[in-house]
């Protein structure tokens, strides 16, 4: 086979694989609507956004982590302590209220499903999936139990 034509079949084989992909993307992300991770801190999540489908990742440890955060810039003595308060209240409000909200959350809906362990990601509110970070990874994990 000569080299033009080797090159045109591989440009052809690219094209096809090209043009596959984002099917096979659709089919793995069909009649998902809402994907749940329940993960600390230190547990790499992939994806960490979705066009497709709600994603919502919760950080179960966040309000040790929040608390570590504050108690690293509080001045030694009790009097600085209360006057650096005084003064970055709000800032500091501002700054970990997501946090808090969203492992407070997290608890609670962890607790709601009666999830055994972290990492794990719900599907639509039915399908758990222990030990799995990679949400691409899960989800077809769940396509493929509903035979989809």
């Amino acid at each position: 086979m000569s080299y033009p034509t080797l090159a045109l079949r591989c440009t052809v084989l690219l094209a096809l694989a090209a043009t596959a992909l984002p099917a096979l993307a659709q089919d793995l992300y069909q009649g998902i609507t809402k994907v749940e991770v329940f993960a600390n801190s230190a547990m790499v999540i992939t994806p960490i956004q979705a066009d497709r489908y709600q994603l919502v990742i919760y950080r179960l440890d966040a309000l040790k982590n929040v608390e570590a955060a504050i108690n690293q810039n509080i001045p030694k003595t009790e009097a600085a302590a209360r006057a650096y308060f005084a003064a970055n209240q709000a800032e500091i409000k501002k700054r970990i209220t997501p946090s808090v909200l969203n492992s407070a959350n997290g608890i609670a809906l962890a607790r709601h499903y009666k999830l055994e362990r972290i990492p794990a990601i719900v599907v639509d509110g039915a399908s758990v999936i222990y030990g799995v970070t990679n949400v691409d990874q899960a989800i077809a994990m769940v396509q493929k139990h509903r035979g989809r």
